[in-house]
């Protein structure tokens, strides 16, 4: 669910918009040419591990070049991209430093060099980062006071409950990240799918159908038997396996035993409203993998008794904050797709420093 819909080429004039900071980002690394300068500012990396629970989590720190103890960043992960080196993180990792905040990457638990397993919830994945937190902390180079997260999608989510969970969270960052169950949010973007695909109204009812089923099956409003009769009458069609479901034959049949019952319903609105410090949302315009419009209409109705709250919704920018291409297929059916995607809306990248200046004091 961390990718998007729309795929286009960009214009070359885009890239020359007096912002070079996204020319710098999209650059690929290159052999020394007669031209080349050194630059004029520094970012060292240190190696961290820490650990939550039985999960021992590794990462790098990149820290900025600085006499003074410098504020920082954990960053959260996106469901499909749980890896520190990914693409996508790469202009958190290479733009905040220059503005004077450390940032810390690390492979989500149970992929890359992180251990422990995969199949928890979603407040264990917020305690893996608040672990980081504190191994940051405890560093001399960083201000203890003013560390926070930033997260994308699925780890815009973890973001927010860290925001929560973490007593000495100092800000958050959410990118993408829906205000509603994370069910609802696939029903939403399951439905855009196929229709992006190509395919009618009679196949979109026969998915949220099978959705349905085996959401009513796992919270105990409909049998097995139900659901397994729903999913069967689909598996077949050419589009199955890109909605997120299981087989009927892989349907577990003790609710208890599948990690969906256990994050399906999660109300993110409900640690939204707890977030006592500043925290800033930030949403793209042709976003199809979530309801913005909703979520939009959730912020601004607890923004008005929350005022270190704001949200943002970035002209043209999709899921990923990249300017919307035409409609083709989704990233993570594609890890070439994964492997490449960057931001490269110039507003996602003014804002978010922006903000982080602003919040920061600097």
């Amino acid at each position: 669910m961390q990718a998007q819909l729309f795929r286009r080429a960009l214009p070359a004039h885009r890239f020359f918009l007096g912002f070079a900071l996204v020319a710098a980002l999209l650059r690929p690394a290159c052999a020394a040419v007669p031209w080349a300068a050194p630059p004029t500012t520094a970012v060292s990396t240190k190696s961290v591990v820490f650990k939550n629970g039985d999960a021992t989590l590794r990462g790098t720190l990149y820290l900025p070049a600085s006499r003074r103890k410098v504020p920082a960043i954990v960053v959260f992960h996106g469901a499909s991209e749980p890896l520190a080196n990914t693409p996508l993180y790469r202009h958190v990792r290479d733009a905040l430093p220059q503005l004077g905040v450390a940032v810390l990457l690390f492979d989500r638990r149970g992929s890359g060099a992180s251990s422990g397993s995969r199949d928890v919830s979603y407040e264990t994945l917020a305690d893996d980062g608040i672990a980081g937190a504190r191994a940051l902390r405890q560093m001399p180079q960083i201000d203890a006071t003013r560390v926070g997260y930033w997260g994308i999608s699925q780890g815009g989510w973890l973001a927010t409950f860290a925001a929560v969970r973490d007593a000495a969270a100092a800000f958050a960052v959410a990118v993408s990240a829906p205000l509603v169950t994370p069910e609802s949010q696939m029903q939403f973007a399951m439905s855009n799918r196929l229709q992006v695909l190509g395919y009618g109204a009679a196949d979109v009812d026969a998915m949220l159908y099978a959705r349905r089923m085996r959401a009513g099956y796992l919270r105990g409003t409909n049998s097995y038997a139900e659901a397994v009769a729903a999913i069967a009458k689909i598996e077949q069609r050419p589009w199955f396996d890109l909605m997120y479901l299981p087989t009927a034959q892989s349907l577990p049949k003790n609710p208890a035993d599948s990690s969906w019952k256990t994050q399906m319903d999660d109300d993110p609105i409900v640690a939204v409203e707890r977030v006592k410090i500043p925290i800033l949302f930030i949403l793209g315009a042709e976003d199809p993998w979530i309801p913005v419009a909703t979520t939009v209409a959730h912020l601004r109705e607890v923004a008005r008794t929350h005022p270190l709250l704001q949200y943002v919704v970035v002209p043209n920018a999709n899921h990923l904050m990249m300017l919307p291409p035409v409609p083709e297929r989704m990233e993570d059916a594609d890890p070439k797709m994964i492997a490449s995607d960057v931001p490269t809306s110039p507003a996602y990248f003014m804002l978010l420093g922006a903000w982080l200046q602003r919040t920061l004091g600097r």
